[in-house]
């Protein structure tokens, strides 16, 4: 029996061959071909770590929401420009050379490497070596290609080796870590970083693994009241004539009149158009408490996506606080993770004699990163702090030179600089004060009064 018009509108408005905006979903391979990933406690098993990175990805793709959430960790942690130097001048041209190979051109891989970072929680780099130049090639293999990590037995965070599944029926592929006591013989070695990673864990966790279910409710909630606002565009008629003329008048109306149709009609004929009620105030709060609880854990503020709601100048300042020093810590392991790239790519080269070899692993003295500040906040304070330092140091140089009573110019200066942050030793007030007596007296012709 074919269904009756509201059961198909009713299906229809439910969603039941119609994809999610935006949801979620994953294919997981839970085959008893898959063993335990790390070996640590802390790490979801590889089937679970599959997932939560196929649903990161597929909610990064089609949800506007967690879109932007990476997009604007990537904006303030890359910002305009990330420039690498070096105080020595081989790492110099190494790094440029390194930088802007055509097969590098890091400078364009930033974007998607900070994008990848927060979105799987993990980065796994790739440096082929070319054995005629030394020169390294980079490359990255996704978290869920990864589906074994081997540390040492004795410091389970040294991490030795990670394991590829092969593809076409090829046998699986090992990637030696620089860690290895045989990676210098390798072509390649595998680097791997992580962010948001528990302690006691070797993976990290995506910015969006909170926010997935979310997301998906909210995509789900918004959908609905869009089918809805489509439902109510529309309507039925409901026709009631005299009972001799049903089946009469259902023939005559099997085709719906077009829309603008003219119908004349007796008055024993009567129409009635119904509608679906929409009450759109019923699901603001409820859609507000879901994107608050998205706001929430992305960590970033509604008017940072576009909703200013009844945020003013004072709140939204207050709110940025926190986001901006979570930026400010992932820019952090952001510039380690270049320095530490380019400190195993030289150390590669090194290794084929197309280098002088870096003796220790201190990054920061060998590599440089310039990046953009997060916020501009902190310079401005700084900047009206030195104005106002300056302008009590000049009035106390002038005070003091001026001043007959050197206990009094004694107290101003150690109540000034304490002030400031910075505690004067004895020995430099002393010196102070007398550069200021000798000043005074040339000052005044050497005839001014000398402290006894």
């Amino acid at each position: 029996m074919r269904a009756s018009w509201r059961l198909r509108l009713a299906r229809w408005i439910a969603g039941e061959r119609a994809e999610a905006l935006g949801a979620v979903s994953s294919t997981v391979d839970d085959s008893p071909g898959w063993g335990q990933l790390t070996l640590r406690p802390h790490d979801y098993d590889p089937a679970r770590v599959q997932e939560i990175y196929t649903d990161a990805l597929t909610a990064w793709r089609k949800n506007p929401l967690a879109w932007r959430i990476v997009a604007i960790t990537t904006d303030f942690v890359v910002g305009d420009a990330i420039r690498v130097s070096s105080p020595r001048r081989a790492l110099n041209r190494f790094i440029e050379a390194f930088w802007n190979h055509p097969k590098n051109r890091m400078s364009l891989r930033l974007e998607a490497m900070c994008d990848e970072l927060s979105r799987a929680g993990d980065l796994f780099v790739l440096l082929f070596r070319n054995s005629e130049d030394g020169m390294s090639y980079i490359r990255f293999v996704t978290k869920d290609r990864i589906h074994k990590i081997t540390s040492a037995e004795n410091d389970w965070e040294n991490e030795l080796s990670y394991e590829e599944p092969g593809m076409n029926g090829e046998a699986d592929r090992v990637w030696l870590s620089p860690n290895h006591p045989e990676s210098s013989a390798s072509p390649a070695v595998m680097l791997h970083y992580a962010v948001n990673r528990p302690a006691g864990a070797l993976l990290g966790e995506s910015d969006l693994t909170t926010l997935l279910p979310w997301l998906q409710r909210y995509s789900r909630m918004l959908e609905d009241r869009v089918r809805l606002n489509w439902a109510i565009r529309s309507f039925l008629w409901i026709v009631t004539v005299p009972a001799n003329l049903v089946r009469q008048k259902m023939e005559q109306y099997r085709t719906p009149p077009e829309s603008g149709s003219i119908i004349v009609k007796d008055e024993s004929e009567r129409w009635e158009p119904v509608a679906p009620m929409l009450h759109g105030h019923d699901a603001e709060a409820d859609l507000k408490a879901v994107r608050q609880m998205v706001d929430a854990g992305s960590g970033y503020p509604p008017h940072w996506r576009g909703e200013a709601a009844d945020a003013n100048l004072a709140t939204a300042t207050a709110m940025q606080a926190p986001t901006e020093k979570h930026l400010a810590r992932r820019q952090l392991y952001f510039a380690y993770m270049l320095q530490d790239i380019l400190y195993h790519a030289y150390q590669r080269a090194a290794q084929v004699g197309k280098a002088r070899r870096l003796p220790g692993s201190d990054y920061a003295q060998y590599f440089t990163v310039s990046m953009a500040e997060v916020t501009q906040t902190d310079n401005q304070r700084l900047g009206a702090a030195a104005q106002a330092v300056a302008q009590a140091m000049e009035s106390l140089h002038n005070a003091a030179l001026q001043a007959r009573a050197p206990s009094l110019v004694e107290a101003m200066l150690r109540l000034v600089f304490k002030f400031a942050g910075e505690a004067l030793p004895e020995g430099q007030v002393g010196r102070i004060m007398a550069e200021i007596r000798g000043l005074a007296d040339f000052n005044d012709g050497g005839g001014g009064e000398k402290e006894a």
